[in-house]
């Protein structure tokens, strides 16, 4: 099944156009560096230095998990698909095998472990709702990509979409243990998924009695 829908996305949705794009994607340093000084700008520029130290809480956050995968990858120690089956692939530009990358284990994939932590934390630690469909859109973009390329099966991706998740929520979690290190002010009615409740005030009425 894995190697079947790997093969129907690497071969079946294959484009001169969709190459150019996927690969595009698949470049994290390229594609995040922008989005990144993006959100640095508009959290500094909102919350000033607490906007600050919540961005690095999320960059903290990614690191760790790309960290944590880098763990897992060993620990697993499951091939990629460009070097498992690279003659069944659609070459990109070149031999598969040549341009399979560095790391020689595919489980699970960093670069869905860390946008699906971004997506995640800010989801969840955030009020910036215009951000969270479009960056989760992104993950799940970032994470098609590493199968059409043959890079990743689609089992490893969904993996490194899970752990990043669990990632980004624990990022999120202690953003609300220190709320006034970390804590954005609300915006929205709905506020932080993680926002703590207000103490309890009794009404005057009952101070009265």
């Amino acid at each position: 099944m894995d190697e079947r829908l790997l093969l129907w996305i690497n071969q079946g949705w294959g484009h001169p156009a969709l190459d150019g794009v996927f690969w595009w994607l698949s470049q994290r340093l390229w594609f995040a560096f922008p989005l990144a000084s993006l959100l640095l700008y508009d959290s500094v520029r909102r919350w000033g230095w607490r906007g600050a130290r919540l961005f690095l809480l999320l960059a903290l956050t990614v690191v760790v998990g790309d960290l944590l995968g880098g763990f897992l990858k060993d620990a697993f120690a499951a091939p990629r698909p460009c070097q498992a089956m690279f003659e069944e692939l659609r070459a990109l530009g070149g031999a598969v095998a040549e341009r399979c990358g560095k790391a020689p284990n595919g489980m699970p994939s960093n670069h869905a472990i860390n946008f699906f932590a971004a997506a995640t934390f800010i989801a969840l630690a955030t009020p910036w709702r215009r951000w969270r469909i479009g960056l989760f859109a992104c993950a799940v973009l970032v994470g098609l990509s590493r199968i059409y390329l043959g890079k990743h099966y689609p089992s490893q991706v969904l993996a490194g979409a899970l752990v990043g998740a669990l990632v980004g929520a624990l990022g999120a979690w202690l953003a609300s243990r220190y709320p006034t290190v970390f804590r954005a002010p609300v915006v929205d009615a709905a506020g932080p998924a993680f926002h703590s409740p207000a103490p309890h005030r009794e009404s005057d009425e009952s101070n009265r009695s």
